[in-house]
């Protein structure tokens, strides 16, 4: 097992907690499907509702990002933030995952949603508040990466077969990511990248079902496999002048 490093700053609560912290790192997505299974099969209304499913998919993607940064971003003591309190333009808003540079603020941010049961119900709510945050980080930060993993789950529950329309959420998302072109920066309500995560708990360890959001989005990428470098590969783009990232 790798040991921990210590925090970057004295101030923000950095990634990586002191040797001493508890928390087990997650490194690989496999294994943090699998963590996230057994943290929902234990208490599957404890594990949404208090937040301590996804939080095991914060942690895999804050880790991802920190493996990313590369010795200049190093040397300006760039740090990983897990619930970053960042205003936005219209409230302040708690960023799942960022990556701020002390002096100049967010660089990359990542919001992260799973959505485990009523779809049907809350998907369009969601879908508007999302795109909402959206507009309100990008009114304050419209050079900053911006990004979102949303998960569900192959079917509602643990026993039945599939009902959720996951084609028709697919084309959803990948309609909300792209933000690209010279005019990007007076973009509004669309994410640099998006994943959009369909995963089978029926079984264990659970299967990731990107086969059926590539058929939904032939000529869209949403896998959280190429998420980050995604991500930072939009970020390298816009700013070729810093040598932040791998």
């Amino acid at each position: 097992m790798t040991p921990e490093k210590a925090p970057i700053t004295g101030k923000a609560t950095a990634l990586v907690a002191p040797a001493a912290a508890v928390r087990p790192p997650v490194l690989t997505l496999d294994g943090t499907l699998s963590e996230m299974h057994t943290v929902y099969l234990a208490n599957p209304t404890k594990a949404v509702r208090g937040q301590g499913f996804i939080k095991v998919l914060h942690r895999y993607l804050a880790n991802a990002l920190e493996e990313r940064i590369a010795g200049e971003g190093k040397k300006r003591k760039i740090f990983i933030k897990l619930e970053a309190h960042i205003f936005g333009s219209h409230k302040p808003k708690n960023v799942d995952v960022a990556v701020i540079d002390p002096e100049n603020g967010p660089l990359i941010m990542v919001g992260v949603r799973s959505q485990m049961s009523s779809i049907g119900n809350n998907a369009l709510t969601y879908y508007q508040d999302i795109i909402g945050e959206c507009i309100s980080i990008q009114d304050r930060f419209p050079m900053a990466v911006i990004g979102y993993v949303y998960l569900m789950p192959l079917a509602e529950s643990l026993g039945k077969k599939s009902s959720i329309d996951h084609a028709r959420y697919t084309k959803m998302y990948a309609a909300i990511s792209g933000r690209s072109g010279q005019d990007y920066k007076s973009i509004r309500g669309v994410y640099d990248q998006f994943a959009y995560l369909v995963v089978d708990f029926r079984q264990n360890p659970p299967v990731l079902q990107d086969g059926l959001v590539a058929a939904a989005v032939p000529n869209t990428d949403l896998s959280l496999a190429t998420f980050i470098d995604r991500m930072v590969e939009t970020f390298k783009e816009r700013h070729l002048f810093l040598d932040f990232f791998l």
